[in-house]
């Protein structure tokens, strides 16, 4: 090969190599900033295909999707001065791509690492305000919020901004915990306690006042009855008096029937006298001589 094809072809090479490096290619998933000696010379590309100065414009892509890591606090101090392990999650993604490449140099493990220290720190003043109640409890979600809040603010300078802080699991030292959880368990018992009693006051109370109203219903009704019985038994001696004055003789000999009926059982045996007035209805002729001067 003659020295003219050996530069003919290094002239290619040159070419393609420098024509390669003048362009890049933005992803939709991607973050890129264009640095030139040091200094930022573009940055928020649209995805696509870009140029840029080749050999002297280097190109640094990040991610711009959100970003999950987990870490773990061996020793957290609560107000009393109790020891807890924590384990949490922080969920983060690149806010100001400018900012990040100035602060971290674009690097994923120093963000990790700065993000770390500050949710941490942010973690430790959280717990040190509370009781280990209150930090197992319902305070839970009020420690993660805050720390969510002031982990914002401290990582604004960085460029980044975090979506989300969870705390997934709290140990506490065994002598500890069953203080704790037996403690716990006591408050609830006394809820319950409380509760049942109330409860069954207020049953005692209902029952009382049903008890009250029934009192009240049947002497109502038993005075109703009285007053209904007494109207009755007046039109029934009414009725009773008009039948005698209409019809003396079918009246006395009605009565009579209802007597021997009331009287006599089916295995009862009545002695009479054949004179008597009981009798009459039987003996006529005792009734005539009976009524006869």
């Amino acid at each position: 090969m003659s020295p003219k094809h050996i530069f003919a072809i290094i002239v290619v090479l040159i070419i393609g190599y420098t024509a390669l490096d003048s362009a890049f290619i933005v992803d939709e998933r991607e973050r890129v900033v264009v640095v030139e000696l040091g200094e930022i010379v573009g940055q928020n590309y649209e995805p696509g295909l870009h140029f840029k100065i080749p050999f002297i414009q280097t190109v640094h892509s990040f991610d711009r999707r959100v970003m999950t890591f987990t870490e773990e606090i061996e020793r957290v101090l609560t107000s009393e001065n109790k020891n807890l392990a924590v384990d949490f999650y922080v969920k983060w993604r690149i806010n100001d791509t400018v900012d990040y490449y100035l602060s971290t140099q674009g690097q994923e493990q120093r963000t990790r690492d700065l993000l770390t220290e500050i949710v941490e720190n942010d973690l430790l003043a959280e717990f040190s305000k509370r009781t280990i109640r209150q930090a197992v409890g319902d305070d839970r979600n009020e420690i993660v919020a805050a720390v969510q809040v002031q982990a914002n603010q401290d990582a604004k300078e960085l460029g980044v901004e975090i979506e989300d802080v969870r705390i997934m699991r709290l140990d506490l030292p065994e002598e500890v915990s069953e203080s704790v959880y037996e403690r716990m368990r006591s408050e609830r018992q006394e809820v319950i306690r409380t509760l049942r009693a109330q409860g069954d006051a207020a049953a005692q109370e209902i029952r009382s006042d049903a008890e009250r109203e029934r009192t009240i219903i049947l002497a109502d009704a038993y005075s109703q009855g009285q007053v209904i019985r007494g109207e009755g038994d007046a039109r029934a001696a009414e009725l009773y008096a008009n039948a005698y004055q209409a019809n003396p003789t079918f009246y006395s000999f009605y009565r009579s029937l209802q007597l021997y009926r009331d009287a006599l059982g089916s295995d009862d045996l009545m002695l009479l006298r054949p004179d008597g007035q009981l009798f009459r209805y039987f003996n006529p002729s005792a009734s005539n001589a009976a009524s006869s001067p």
